[in-house]
């Protein structure tokens, strides 16, 4: 079935645009009531200012800075990363190109068609990056990305670099690049949505509360009363736990990320099997993981999901999908010479 490993992505897609529905529904309520409240005296005026300036402007502003990362992510990286775009209308101009260029470019307009793309999309060249690497961004199958570092070109053999694109498209073919946009900006959405004025209220008020309740608890216990000392300190117990909140659904929305992270690498290298061969894409992964990786200076945390490879020691460790973005390469090279994702 075409673009059959996307359904996952679908349902995440699916399911980010509905919160962003939701924040941008919460936030114009939320504004449209502290305006209210913000012209009925002086208490209320208080109360009005805290939900129109803690969660309603927040909610609106988060909702149209994701649309707009959404949607303008292929100008804004062409911008940022110093990216040389090639125009496949313009490929044969003579001295416009290079050889390894107009190939490049061919060479992903050939894979674009073999995978049913509705469009070729963008072809990049990151200049001033020796590193071998490359990405796919945009915020649909017909308007995307696919970005080679001069690195990669130097260093890779053209069937290499043919896998390593053909990868980048599985990215696309996939709707990867779309549902990594929505769901990293789902841990923004989270922080500055709804826990920004809980904790402006926790913090700011209730540790007086919790700090009283402590010491009364103290107070009861040393009186013997445990059975009311035990309420005083649930009491304390509940403000930290909501003070912890952020933090744990902080580690739990990374660990989301990363899991779908680590799952969409895998399929996209069976596309790239698929479109080019299981050597060709095993010989691009064996190759990248020889050479030596340069982190880079900026969007350091950013591109570390975008890449085709990060920086990963070889002892992985039981652990290992607690803290990285990408499985290892040798297991990565294991499950397309089993084939467990090319089914």
């Amino acid at each position: 079935m075409k673009f059959k490993n996307a359904r996952g992505n679908l349902a995440v897609i699916t399911i980010m645009m509905l919160f962003c529905l939701s924040i941008f529904s919460y936030g114009v309520y939320a504004s449209y009531y502290g305006w209210l409240l913000f012209q009925q005296g002086a208490v209320n005026f208080i109360i009005g200012l805290f939900f129109l300036g803690c969660i309603g402007i927040p909610s609106i502003y988060w909702v149209l800075t994701t649309m707009y990362r959404y949607f303008a992510a292929v100008p804004s990286y062409i911008n940022q990363r110093k990216i040389r775009v090639l125009n496949p209308h313009l490929i044969y101009e003579e001295g416009l190109y290079s050889e390894s260029e107009k190939w490049l470019c061919t060479a992903v307009k050939e894979l674009s068609k073999a995978e049913g793309l509705p469009r070729t999309p963008v072809v990049g060249i990151e200049l001033c990056d020796d590193n071998p690497n490359a990405y796919a961004v945009g915020a649909t199958r017909s308007y995307a990305m696919v970005v080679a570092t001069t690195g990669l070109i130097k260093q890779l053999n053209q069937r290499q670099v043919a896998a390593v694109m053909a990868h980048e498209l599985g990215h696309i073919a996939n709707l990867d690049t779309m549902a990594k946009t929505l769901l990293s900006s789902a841990l923004d959405g989270v922080m500055l949505i709804l826990f920004k004025p809980m904790l402006l209220i926790v913090w700011y008020f209730g540790r007086f509360a919790a700090l009283l309740m402590l010491a009364a608890g103290l107070i009861y216990g040393l009186l013997g009363n445990w059975q009311q000392a035990t309420v005083f300190f649930v009491g304390v117990s509940v403000w930290i736990i909501l003070m912890l909140l952020p933090t744990i659904t902080k580690f739990l929305v990374t660990l989301l990320t990363f899991w779908h992270s680590r799952w969409r690498e895998y399929h996209a290298d069976a596309v790239a099997a698929r479109l080019t061969s299981v050597d060709d894409m095993v010989s691009a992964l064996a190759m990248l993981d020889r050479l030596p990786f340069l982190p880079p200076k900026t969007n350091k945390e950013q591109m570390s999901t975008l890449w085709i490879r990060v920086a990963m020691k070889e002892d992985t460790g039981t652990f290992h999908w607690l803290k990285h973005t990408h499985p290892p390469i040798h297991k990565r090279i294991e499950a397309l010479r089993r084939g467990f994702y090319l089914r």
